[in-house]
């Protein structure tokens, strides 16, 4: 029986300690708690990693292109990178593939054509590896700019319900200088809105 085959018959419990070794992560309450919870809205994590990392063992085993990896990988991916974890963290998973298989195989390889066939399956890994990377990069960059982008519409709303109008593009970075006194720009004026009183100069009187 190739080594290929044994694990085709066991990859179930591979599956099984591959699942065991990401949820330790996140600590030992934690993964009791989410490899109970079957739902996927209450155990997102836990739901992305049992649909998950079986479809990614397939991949890795069935040889040729892994660029069907890429679906079951992203959902994985993008929970871990809103999670505040270090690149190498986030994408550490892949490798525990490694750790998965050996301790259902054995540590050695019986044989030297099982070798092989265990070192073809661990460079596998490792391209998975770097997929889980360009996808971590590419979803954290998206992140990033929809923040951005958030950050840019609740200042403009804000600006808005301040002043009734979005300011002049050419104020927001102009000082007003009155008696040697700093002062910013006054906001800028509302269609039939009257202008708001100005800073005034040390020692003058408002005549009003």
């Amino acid at each position: 029986m190739t080594l290929r085959e044994r694990l085709d018959e066991r990859r179930a419990a591979v599956c099984d300690r591959w699942l065991d070794a990401v949820l330790a992560e996140y600590g030992a309450l934690t993964a009791s708690r989410w490899r109970r919870e079957q739902d996927a809205f209450a155990n997102p994590v836990g739901h992305a990693l049992r649909t998950g990392l079986p479809a990614l063992l397939e991949a890795v085993l069935a040889g040729g292109d892994l660029a069907g990896a890429a679906e079951p990988l992203e959902p994985i991916v993008r929970i871990r990178s809103v999670q505040g974890l270090a690149p190498s963290r986030a994408v550490a998973f892949v490798f525990r593939l490694r750790d998965a298989i050996r301790g259902e195989l054995g540590v050695e390889p019986a044989g030297a054509g099982e070798g092989a066939a265990l070192a073809e399956i661990d460079g596998r890994i490792e391209q998975l590896a770097l997929l889980a990377f360009d996808a971590y990069v590419r979803l954290r960059d998206q992140m990033h700019r929809i923040r951005q982008e958030e950050l840019r519409r609740s200042v403009a709303s804000i600006v808005r319900r301040w002043n009734g109008v979005l300011p002049e593009p050419s104020t927001d970075l102009v000082t007003l200088r009155v008696g040697g006194v700093e002062a910013p720009p006054s906001p800028p004026v509302a269609r039939g809105q009257a202008p708001l009183p100005g800073p005034r100069a040390p020692g003058v009187i408002d005549p009003r």
